[in-house]
């Protein structure tokens, strides 16, 4: 049996993330299955947090969501970051984001896992760690905003 319990799994904030997106986004759809199909550029943003500070690379990615037909989104977001000492990172990030109710200020849900490619060096911690996030939408500027925490 496994001797594993809630206690054994601490989460740790270590960085946030803040993209800027651009205006050219688009969904098109219905397509086959029901869905729709988003794509939203990243045009840059900031990271900052106690294990990781830098910025998101202009025009080197976008977010490609799917709007399933029960109107949860599926994220699948790819692109670079830089870390302050100039370390390229890629970020692949997935996830779900679930429309408010009516009336409500945030989504009910902005859950997110994302994935990184680092090279070797003093980020490639971030190759070997479960991290999990949350995000809140923004507008002017059109941005969204991530928290990070890692999984210790």
């Amino acid at each position: 049996m496994l001797d594993l319990t809630a206690a054994d799994c601490r989460l740790e904030h270590v960085f946030d993330i803040e993209v800027l997106f651009g205006a050219d986004r688009m969904i098109f759809g219905p397509l086959p299955g029901g869905h729709s199909q988003g794509y939203t550029p990243a045009t840059g943003g900031t990271i900052s947090g106690p294990r990781l500070n830098g910025t998101v690379m202009p025009q080197t990615g976008a977010d490609y969501a799917r709007v399933r037909p029960d109107g949860t989104i599926e994220l699948e977001a790819h692109y670079l970051l830089q870390a302050d000492d100039g370390t390229p990172i890629y970020i692949h990030n997935r996830g779900y984001l679930v429309r408010p109710e009516a009336g409500a200020a945030q989504p009910a849900y902005f859950k997110l896992t994302p994935y990184f490619r680092v090279p070797e060096g003093p980020h490639d911690w971030l190759s070997r760690t479960v991290i999990v996030g949350g995000g809140e939408r923004r507008s002017d500027p059109d941005r969204t905003l991530f928290r990070y925490y890692a999984l210790v």
